[in-house]
């Protein structure tokens, strides 16, 4: 199914303007062989753009990189690296020399018989070329150490006459020509259902993270991955050419484009729309991932989706199918997290949904109304960075988010583990509990608001207002001079065995209330939150995690009901 559909974006898009024809590839190339119509060498001439101080690589349409390089000498044809062009490299172990030779038997087998002035130069380049002699062109280059670094790590193609070989029509047909001839088992493909010819090895996907570069989506790496009755040597699946070139040309174009794919952590997200879905693809960009500038239209469609009004949104068709592939690097392999497809309409309900589980009494100075997907994963960790998240969780809490299922309990119990840390229970923690409590039991968090609700009695929730007020106590008589609360000291172990600490909280509040001036209002919270605990006095001897997560919405309720302006607070209560 993955690879149907991704072969079928690319021939949705065969259509359009850039598109890559079957048989070649955008590659980027460093230099470019300035050749005249004898094949002389004249100057290597630096392709490479400078952007914003930034040195950008020139990507050009060339003709595909023939799989399997890694061990094989495989040369490809009108670009490739200097052992193939020039039989050089750091290490001189004799290989290059075959490359070299490998290349240039390629070259004049297509190029041959090819009646064209940059037919005829690149030939006699590869007949004149001498790789055991020193080359006054190539000097300057390999005696500083940055140039040469680029020289033998780069790539290089031909100019001839101020044009680049790629770009004449005849060498084009001849590698056309060549490349729709290739023979081979003759198998019915598994994506296309069309007789084909099989493919042994697929080309690579540059995925962001994997080690190596660049690495095969579908693969044999070992006799454990292989198929029943198939072995490491045989191909890794019945899958015509023409297919694969469609599924691999699909993907790695879809992730150079910003607007059909995001990092979350460790995991790469990839969507896409059916035929016309470019619209449908760009809004889920910001709907996914939202930025302060979208803030106002999220704003909108979220006001829509909370009255039930029908969803709009610009150039957008509802109904189209849409998918979504979740891709992780893995020591050298690509791994597929997930993969989802829906109607475009339900994954944006999904979305929306996501964020009202998340909509929680917040201070007027927060970054973001709605919590992009990195910032909750980025919570998880002791720095605050997404890309320090487990591995899994960036694929496992988008699929959720996207899918309306069950929340990952991993992103649960990370988010307490940072509060038994020691760490502030601010808005984005107390966000993400209260979404995983609303989606995963949503029987047991009835009543869980997006502020204080006081008519709630739950044991747990009840216990964390309380655990509030007694922490508010004791700053008020302070007059906030305390280098620590009893949040700092008693926090964890009231949360999960409150029966051993709140006698002790309770105790301390007498002494706490009693030095200040308004000391009767506190009293009766205290009270109130007390009498609302009658039937679980004495308290519970432990909470289990779902509770715990219940006091913990409960202790942020009532500190921001406490930070909340009169003002606010009456116009709430009004609602």
């Amino acid at each position: 199914m993955i690879l149907q559909a991704l072969a079928q974006r690319y021939y949705d898009t065969a259509a359009t303007e850039g598109a890559v024809p079957f048989g070649w590839a955008k590659r980027d190339a460093v230099f470019a062989l300035d050749l005249d119509e004898n094949g002389v060498l004249h100057n290597l001439l630096f392709l490479d753009r400078l952007e914003d101080k930034k040195r950008v690589r020139q990507v050009f349409l060339l003709p595909e990189e023939p799989a399997g390089r890694a061990v094989a000498i495989k040369p490809a044809f009108l670009c490739d690296n200097c052992k193939y062009i020039f039989g050089m490299s750091e290490k001189a172990d004799g290989r290059d020399k075959k490359c070299f030779e490998a290349s240039k038997s390629l070259h004049i087998e297509l190029l041959g018989d090819v009646d064209s002035p940059t037919a005829r130069a690149i030939v006699r380049f590869f007949e004149n070329w001498d790789t055991s002699a020193d080359h006054s062109v190539l000097s300057p280059l390999l005696a500083e150490k940055t140039t040469a670094d680029i020289f033998f790590k780069g790539r290089f193609v031909f100019q001839v006459n101020g044009r680049f070989a790629q770009d004449d029509s005849t060498l084009q047909e001849a590698w056309d020509e060549v490349n729709v001839a290739k023979g081979g088992e003759q198998i019915r493909c598994l994506v296309s259902g069309i007789d084909d010819t099989l493919v042994e090895l697929h080309g690579k996907i540059s995925l962001p993270g994997v080690s190596m570069g660049s690495v095969p989506l579908v693969s044999i790496n070992a006799e454990s991955f292989a198929s029943y009755g198939k072995r490491k040597v045989d191909p890794a699946s019945q899958v015509g050419r023409k297919s694969a070139f469609a599924y691999v040309t699909a993907l790695n174009a879809l992730l150079k484009e910003g607007n059909h794919h995001k990092r979350l952590g460790n995991d790469t997200i990839v969507y896409w729309g059916e035929k016309g879905g470019e619209p449908e693809a760009a809004a889920f960009s910001w709907i996914g991932d939202p930025k302060e500038e979208d803030e106002l239209k999220l704003a909108g469609i979220m006001e829509k989706f909370s009255r039930g009004d029908k969803l709009e949104l610009d150039n957008c068709v509802l109904e189209r199918p849409f998918y979504l592939l979740c891709l992780s690097p893995n020591a050298g392999r690509i791994s597929v997290r997930f993969f989802y497809q829906e109607s475009f309409e339900n994954m944006l309900r999904n979305n929306l949904e996501h964020y009202r589980n998340l909509e929680i009494a917040m201070s007027q100075n927060e970054k973001f109304h709605y919590l992009p997907p990195w910032v909750i994963l980025s919570e998880t960790t002791i720095k605050k960075q997404a890309g320090d998240a487990a591995p899994l969780l960036g694929g496992q809490l988008m699929q959720s988010i996207v899918s309306g299922s069950n929340y990952p309990m991993t992103l649960y119990y990370a988010i307490l583990t940072r509060i038994r840390a020691g760490e502030k229970i601010n808005r984005t923690k107390a966000a993400i509990i209260k979404a995983v409590l609303i989606r995963n039991y949503p029987k047991e968090s009835e009543g869980i608001t997006v502020s204080l609700n006081e008519q709630l009695d739950k044991t747990p929730y009840v216990l964390g207002r309380l655990f509030a007020v007694l922490e508010w106590v004791q700053q008020r008589s302070a007059d906030g001079q305390l280098n620590a609360t009893i949040r700092d000291k008693y926090f964890s172990s009231a949360c999960a065995n409150p029966g051993s600490t709140f006698p002790i909280l309770l105790k301390l509040s007498v002494h706490h209330i009693a030095k200040l001036n308004n000391s009767g209002y506190f009293e009766k919270l205290k009270g109130q939150l007390i009498d609302k605990l009658d039937g679980s006095i004495p308290f519970p001897t432990a909470l289990n995690m779902e509770d715990q997560g219940q006091f913990i919405v409960g202790y942020y309720h009532q500190i921001q009901y406490f930070y909340t302006p009169r003002k606010d607070k009456e116009e709430n209560d009004n609602d």
